[in-house]
């Protein structure tokens, strides 16, 4: 019993060593493509990249089995990574683990015999998977329900003689299904673990990355993504176009209606920004009081001056509740492409700084595309 249990614990460290793999790698993949979770075809790669990762840590089980002295753990352990995936993960990885531990098994080359009913021990595992994916039941109920289901899936695997030489029975097998039944517990609890832990760093780090009062990115975290994106411009040698934008007369909104006026406006003017259609992988936030920083990759100078123009117009035809003296809400653009001439992000943004002022001095309500010379 105490070598059963020692097994047990042995193989529950490595498992919960794969755990918090994946949740850190997750972690940085939020942190550094956000985007990933939003969009469809990523977040489906993601699935399909989680359920393949937990294949392979159910492959090697597969292989640990085969030449450590106590398969039935090792087994249970490739249960155990079936459960997780299909509550914490879904269909679609559950789907991608079990194929990739099935294939891994075939490559084996054991006695067919012993390989088929390892594969219907692990289809019936799967079914009971899939089939609880279906209830819309909270995680820890439907986590139990597969514990339970997998009871007669395990008896068929300890009467019948697998690679082990012999037929499990009497009180070895309650000793088995307890054990395995404290396990899954403890590996439930650990993913929820691991899950929720995720999940508060995520909420922190986006309240601490965004503007409270326009849900935009603020200027911590454009700054970051900022020099991120502008480094890969450079390797790559593609345009990137920054706009800084001001919105004209603001001070006077704030003056004659109040700060809750100026507020509405700024949140009307993100909304704005937010629903409308720009290039793929732009990025918006607000950097000051009324100040407002657009990042469009792979988009050039004329293309940039375009689009900030279009920009300035939606605005002007913009209906706001509240408006400065020359009644309307209006916006000046400073507009400035990557190339040769900036090395840094501090150069880039300078030059769409200084294309701005230009557009203020120059009247208002107009774009200012910088020029190379005028560095």
């Amino acid at each position: 019993m105490f070598g059963i249990i020692n097994s047990y614990i042995d193989s529950l460290a490595l498992f919960l060593a794969i755990l918090f793999i994946q949740g850190m790698s997750f972690r940085k993949i939020r942190q550094y493509r956000p985007s990933w979770f939003h969009n469809a075809s990523r977040k489906t790669f993601l699935s399909v990249l989680l359920g393949v990762y937990y294949g392979l840590a159910g492959v090697y089980f597969i292989y640990l089995g085969a030449f450590e002295n106590n398969p039935v753990i090792f087994t249970n352990m490739r249960i155990l990574i079936l459960m997780v995936t299909s509550v914490f993960g879904g269909r679609i990885p559950l789907i991608c683990a079990y194929t990739v531990m099935l294939l891994g098994r075939i490559s084996l080359h054991a006695d067919p015999l012993i390989t088929s009913r390892y594969i219907i021990l692990m289809s019936l595992i799967f079914a009971a998977c899939l089939l609880i994916t279906f209830w819309k039941k909270q995680r820890f109920s439907r986590f139990v329900a597969l514990l339970i289901l997998s009871f007669p899936a395990q008896l068929y695997y300890f009467i019948n003689n697998f690679d082990e030489g012999r037929v499990i029975q009497g009180l070895e097998i309650i000793e088995y299904l307890f054990l395995f039944f404290a396990t899954g517990l403890l590996v439930f609890y650990a993913c929820n673990y691991i899950d929720k832990s995720n999940l508060v760093i995520q909420t922190l780090t986006e309240t601490a990355m965004t503007d409270s009062l326009t849900n935009l990115p603020n200027m911590r975290f454009f700054t970051q993504q900022f020099a991120w994106v502008f480094n890969k411009s450079l390797k790559k040698k593609v345009p990137l176009s920054l706009f800084i934008i001001d919105i004209d007369h603001f001070k006077e909104i704030n003056d004659f209606h109040g700060h809750q006026a100026g507020n509405t406006v700024l949140a009307q003017f993100s909304s704005i920004l937010k629903n409308r259609t720009f290039p793929p992988r732009t990025m918006f936030a607000r950097i000051g009081g009324e100040e407002f920083a657009v990042l469009l990759q792979n988009i050039d100078a004329t293309q940039a001056a375009l689009i900030a123009d279009l920009i300035r117009e939606e605005i002007e035809r913009a209906k706001f509740p509240y408006t400065p003296s020359s009644g309307q809400v209006t916006v000046s653009i400073g507009v400035a492409t990557a190339n040769c001439s900036f090395s840094t992000t501090e150069s880039l943004f300078e030059a769409a700084d200084q294309a701005l002022y230009q557009a203020k001095q120059s009247g208002r309500n107009q774009i200012s595309v910088h020029q190379e010379d005028a560095i």
